[in-house]
């Protein structure tokens, strides 16, 4: 697939069929992440956890499950069967960690749509996460690492439509 054609794949995916992601496609996913920019080159305070076992997503989702204004629930993770979380340790007071994520997710999430696959960045969700110690703990991160945002990806549930370009934001050239 064209570098272009995968930014009009590239969405966020709030549906997946039950059918796992290979092997395979998941080592080019990471190994995409392996290349994103990271603020002066530190590599050294970034960590990713990918889980792909479906009794820990299950964990992770419920707690992180959302509870909507109407009472019903939201699986926060659409029902991904594989997730990459990014933490950190040592996170500056400028939080540029966060900016590092950002880099890295966004190369998962356009190295999925290459690959035919859906995927969606989570964050909001997250906070719960965090606060759950016995899920943090089942996910062996590094001691003093914390989690920052995560990657979900897998098969959609409904077929990617390639988006056009348009004016989505507001852009003022100066």
């Amino acid at each position: 697939m064209e570098f272009k054609q995968a930014l009009r794949r590239r969405c966020s995916t709030r549906g997946f069929t039950s059918e796992r992601v290979s092997d395979e496609d998941v080592k080019t996913i990471v190994d995409a992440a392996q290349l994103a920019p990271l603020a002066l080159g530190d590599n050294k305070t970034s960590h990713l956890t990918v889980i792909r076992d479906p009794e820990l997503m299950e964990v992770i989702r419920n707690a992180c499950m959302l509870k909507r204004k109407d009472g019903t629930f939201l699986d926060p993770l659409f029902g991904a069967t594989t997730m990459i979380i990014f933490s950190a340790t040592d996170v500056s007071d400028d939080h540029i960690e966060y900016c590092n994520a950002g880099c890295v997710i966004e190369n998962m999430c356009l190295t999925a749509a290459d690959l035919g696959l859906g995927s969606c960045y989570i964050w909001g969700c997250l906070k719960k996460l965090r606060k759950n110690e016995e899920a943090v703990s089942k996910l062996n991160l590094p001691e003093g690492y914390e989690i920052l945002s995560a990657f979900v990806c897998g098969y959609p549930k409904e077929e990617i439509v390639e988006r056009t370009p348009g004016e989505n934001i507001a852009t003022d050239i100066l």
